[in-house]
């Protein structure tokens, strides 16, 4: 017998040993590397937002590899005069790169390898929901199907939501425990829960509203009336966990988000809910919006097939056995939620947006697109034993063109999300990384005190005809020597933030913004040394302590579970 004989029976032998279940994940997890796989080929993606993403990444990653595990201020943005964005943006994704960065070597690899992973967390994540109310191989199909649907190819290869689409893979695994937390109630889920949701917000704020407002209405929905209170403590005791898990971040953010500009100032209108809901307008002139609107009319294109599910649902809720039951109203309550995006996405809920500021913050009310996807997939996947049936029938015809009409969505996929992305090759990338490093921050993300025209400096600190010295000069901490002399004041290329603190021995110096925003620190008429350092305040440890106690937390209840069992055993 040949060794190629060999290898194909060991290769059988190999196969009939893996589980049916084994093969249908590796299914989803193989469909989700193609999807993405165009980035390994062709090239990452350029977008406005590749470079907005990355002047956080670097620095952040710098930070990382000096010792400082949560980096409180972005030196080298604006020329070197900084801005507050670490405290503003979630940091999960740039954890995430930087760990890719330290493993692969370089930004290239490090990127394209994360968003491979991050593809292969979405598909699990749907095809482990989908898993709660149908078989394996069922399931299977939700998972590729999500991995494919074009608003979430959309926001990687097109639009470049990074943040965005890092939450997408997180956002599954939140529905499925929320699932889980409703029908069982099990220590195990609650961790799950409280974890899928503590990452959710430190990855992406506006799905984090959006998916808190999803997961509420699905978890009403899917509740056991008869143990409504014990469901309605475990959710919250979830959600109080994750809230404790992510408090590093958005204690911070609550705190001092009336320091900086956001959308108080110049306020940008292509970022403003009014002007971004799909089907609002069919003019190209709005580009979000015609976009959107063409990508809404693939998905149904994709879905629709799905819309037979929910008449038979309906009626096996009434009828069918438990595992019917269970099925039946799994689809229902993910039509229910697909009911929701498609209102909250759409001009029919204004009233509701102009009534909610958290809402209006989310910007963009396409973004419920995200959740429109995941449901989608997974009633799509529900849909399937139907259409096998309906295949064997005189309605095969029918069968067909739901069949047309998925290619033709998938067809638009990988030819106009796809291959008409903007590409950047492996050298092109590093060239465009290069650039960032004291760029322009994003207009929002500037500290209030901060007024046009930007200020300029050529040197680090300024003090009048007082000689400077510069000690040393890092990213929260600053040490120079200045001469005897008249000046009073030495501003310092940096702008004002009030955790600024400036001190020349024991004697604590008063600080304070100039005109534009540069900080200005008042000086001793003799020679000192002076100390300037961006001190965190208490709360900050008070939030990092917090955060450490709720993923132990996390961890103990599963600890917990595992100890129970050996325990019973």
């Amino acid at each position: 017998m040949s060794s190629r004989s060999i290898t194909l029976l060991s290769n059988k032998s190999f196969a009939r040993r893996m589980s049916p279940e084994t093969i249908h994940l590796m299914a989803v997890l193989g469909a989700a590397v193609i999807a993405v796989s165009p980035i390994l080929f062709y090239g990452f993606p350029s977008a406005l937002d590749l470079s907005n993403h990355f002047r956080f990444a670097l620095p952040f990653s710098e930070a990382l590899r000096s010792g400082h595990l949560y980096p409180g201020w972005l030196a080298e943005s604006n020329n070197g005069f900084g801005d507050a964005s670490f405290r503003f943006y979630p940091p999960a994704l740039y954890y995430l790169l930087s760990l890719a960065r330290t493993l692969t070597g370089n930004w290239y690899a490090a990127t394209a390898s994360t968003f491979v992973v991050l593809s292969m967390l979405g598909a699990l994540g749907v095809y482990l929901w989908a898993r709660e109310f149908t078989s394996s191989g069922t399931a299977m199909w939700a998972g590729i199907f999500y991995a494919v649907a074009p608003y979430h190819l959309n926001q990687l290869f097109q639009a470049l939501l990074l943040a965005e689409f890092a939450a997408a893979a997180v956002l599954p695994f939140a529905f499925l425990f929320a699932e889980r937390v409703c029908r069982h109630r099990r220590p195990r889920d609650i961790a799950g829960l409280a974890g899928a949701y503590a990452l959710l917000v430190l990855t992406h704020l506006p799905l984090t509203v959006i998916g808190s407002i999803a997961l509420a209405f699905y978890a009403l929905l899917r509740v056991d009336r008869k143990k409504i209170a014990s469901t309605a403590v475990a959710l919250a005791a979830s959600v109080a966990l994750g809230l404790a898990a992510s408090a590093c971040y958005w204690t911070t953010m609550v705190a001092e988000l009336n320091w900086i500009r956001a959308d108080n100032v110049n306020p940008d209108s292509g970022l403003d809910y009014r002007y971004n809901f799909v089907l609002s307008t069919f003019s190209p002139d709005s580009i979000n919006v015609w976009w959107m609107n063409i990508l809404l009319l693939f998905s149904a294109a994709m879905f629709w097939p799905a819309i037979v599910l929910v008449k038979r649902a309906a009626r096996e809720k009434r009828e069918g056995d438990g595992h019917a039951k269970r099925l039946a109203t799994g689809a229902m309550a993910a039509s229910m939620v697909l009911a929701l995006t498609l209102f909250m996405a759409t001009p029919l809920s204004r009233p509701l947006w102009n009534l909610v500021r958290p809402l209006q913050e989310t910007q963009l009310p396409w973004r419920w697109l995200s959740i429109t996807s995941m449901a989608c997939s997974l009633l799509l996947s529900l849909s399937i034993p139907f259409w096998v049936r309906l295949l064997k029938t005189k309605m095969r015809s029918v069968v067909i063109f739901a069949l047309g009409t998925i290619a033709i969505s998938l067809a638009f996929s990988a030819g106009h999300i796809i291959r008409e992305a903007r590409w950047l090759t492996p050298s092109q990338f590093e060239q465009t990384l290069s650039a960032i490093p004291g760029s322009l921050s994003v207009y929002q993300w500037l500290p209030i005190w901060v007024h046009d025209p930007l200020p300029k400096m050529s040197a680090q600190v300024e003090a009048g005809d007082r000689a400077v010295t510069i000690e040393s000069w890092t990213a929260q901490t600053r040490v120079f020597h200045v001469a005897a002399g008249d000046a009073t004041e030495a501003r310092i290329k940096t702008f004002f933030y009030p955790h600024w603190r400036a001190s020349a021995g024991d004697r604590q110096l008063a600080v304070h913004p100039d005109k534009n925003g540069a900080l200005i620190v008042a000086l001793p008429k003799e020679p000192a040394e002076i100390n300037l350092e961006f001190r965190e305040p208490a709360r900050v440890r008070g939030a990092a302590a917090f955060t450490l106690l709720g993923w132990i937390s996390i961890g103990g209840l599963l600890v917990k579970r595992r100890y129970g069992k050996d325990h019973e055993s």
